[in-house]
């Protein structure tokens, strides 16, 4: 078994950026450079061979390349309790038309996109724990006019992820670039 997700690598200067935020807030575990990505989707822990199917089949989505920005702070939360920090997109229809291709793909396999949620693009900053809703809002308020810079997106990526040893988290490997056609 292989666990997989579809997504958008990020450039190293928009990286920096999201690097160069404030981090002053307790209780916020923030991600590092190398988990700064944008799913498209989740698929999830599948065998082997299905996951080289699923390799091949997204090499055959044909779309052009095209320009985001990341910007405005929110959160996540079940209830009153914040539990996801992330930095949302600029508004983009090239993005959406992109992630519902890659979703298609998933869906031909007769895998499932394992988000639970409508596709909200966004890049995740920090897993909260025991983080108040005040203290989110008020980190919020004084980030919010975040706004990366214009970036190129020429590909999309394949990424596989694993446990770290003794149980410290996961750590993410590019399986395959799929390339966009530039116009």
């Amino acid at each position: 078994m292989i666990r997989l997700f579809v997504g958008l690598s990020l450039p190293e200067k928009v990286k920096e950026q999201l690097m160069s935020l404030d981090k002053n807030l307790p209780g916020a575990l923030w991600k590092s450079a190398d988990k700064l990505h944008l799913t498209l989707s989740f698929v999830g822990n599948i065998e082997e061979p299905l996951a080289d199917e699923l390799a091949q089949e997204l090499r055959f989505i044909r779309f052009p390349a095209f320009h985001l920005s990341l910007k405005e702070i929110g959160y996540f939360a079940t209830g009153d309790m914040p539990h996801h920090l992330w930095v949302g997109v600029d508004e983009d229809k090239a993005l959406k038309e992109l992630q519902e291709k890659v979703v298609g793909v998933v869906r031909k396999l007769g895998l499932s996109d394992q988000d639970k949620f409508k596709f909200h693009p966004h890049v995740t900053l920090a897993r909260l724990q025991g983080v108040s809703l005040s203290d989110v809002m008020a980190y919020i308020s004084k980030n919010n006019l975040f706004h990366s810079d214009l970036f190129l997106v020429e590909t999309f990526d394949l990424f596989s992820s694993h446990a770290k040893e003794a149980g410290e988290g996961r750590y993410y490997k590019l399986e395959e670039q799929y390339p966009l056609n530039l116009v």
